[in-house]
């Protein structure tokens, strides 16, 4: 015991004290008798006191603005249904609030429901390259759009204006991390070269850090539809959230495009709110050449570089 020892440590100081093995006199010999059961005391006072604060602090969540919150029951209960559950996502106001899981692919969620059970509708999934505690600087999730309020259906709402002013924060929590993201960027992309002129914008790396970071954030203001007003820098955290969009489609003809809403994690100490009125449209965002086509209009992009980020190791 912590306290044994100190008692061990104050008889000796006393001892040592009183058979003179220190030549001082007796009102100094008294003197610091007094002072090393003072110093014991204060040490003993400590020792029972930082085990208790440190115990206390393990019981506290992450959270982006150091307050303490409890992570709900229920991810321990969907941990136990399926051992692939990471998080949950959730937009206020939306009927996006579904648990999140991650695979070994990226291909058996879109076809299996939380449970593992064959569903066309598929789960949300992060993507399996991604680390499942947010140390990828990039973490990406992918959902369906059936055309209703299922899984990510309601995403592609924001290629509208109004709608990401009324939806301007996201929140993804991990099992164990309570978080709220502001959005920075919505964009159009295609997953298919064919549609892009042999290109395709790899959004979904998940190193986008380091020498990456400059010309991925180029390539955001670039293809956003409209200028949030948040800020962000490379120490920010991002997830990007993708789903399919039928707003290239064109006389039934399907293109394999692809919405992407893109935020970054509220930083400690900072408010979740979003100052809207800082928000403005983008007149020339940066589309795929397919929608060029299907609207008639030059690509003013056209001979802007094809990126493609660096290989990073996490």
């Amino acid at each position: 015991m912590v306290s044994d020892k100190i008692g061990d440590i104050l008889y000796v100081i006393i001892t040592i004290i009183i058979e003179g093995r220190i030549n001082m006199t007796k009102k100094k010999k008294s003197l610091l008798i007094v002072l090393s059961v003072i110093i014991v005391i204060c040490a003993a006072l400590c020792a029972a006191f930082i085990p208790k604060v440190c115990h206390n602090h393990g019981n506290n969540v992450n959270t982006s603005n150091s307050e303490t919150v409890t992570v709900p029951e229920k991810y321990n209960e969907y941990y136990e249904r399926n051992h692939d559950f990471v998080g949950w996502i959730r937009i206020d106001g939306t009927k996006i609030d579904y648990p999140v899981v991650r695979g070994s692919d990226n291909s058996f969620y879109l076809s299996h429901n939380f449970d593992k059970e064959p569903e066309a509708r598929g789960t949300i999934y992060m993507a399996y390259d991604c680390d499942p505690e947010l140390k990828s600087k990039n973490t990406v999730i992918h959902g369906h759009n059936w055309l209703d309020d299922t899984v990510f259906s309601e995403l592609a709402q924001y290629s509208d204006f109004d709608y990401y002013k009324k939806h301007p924060v996201i929140e993804f929590n991990t099992r164990t991390q309570m978080h709220k993201w502001k959005i920075v960027a919505v964009f159009i992309t295609s997953a298919d070269p064919a549609e892009d002129n042999d290109y395709v914008f790899n959004y979904v790396y998940p190193n986008m850090g380091g020498e990456n970071f400059s010309k991925y954030s180029n390539e955001l203001k670039k293809r956003t539809l409209f200028n949030t007003g948040v800020d962000y820098y490379m120490n920010d955290s991002f997830i990007t959230l993708s789903t399919c969009t039928r707003d290239v489609d064109k006389d039934g003809k399907r293109a394999d495009c692809r919405i992407a809403v893109v935020a970054r994690m509220v930083r400690d100490n900072e408010s979740e709110k979003v100052d809207i009125s800082q928000a403005e449209i983008n007149n020339n965002p940066k589309y795929p050449q397919i929608w060029y086509t299907n609207h008639n209009k030059d690509n003013p992009y056209i001979h802007d570089e094809q990126w493609y980020p660096y290989e990073l190791e996490d």
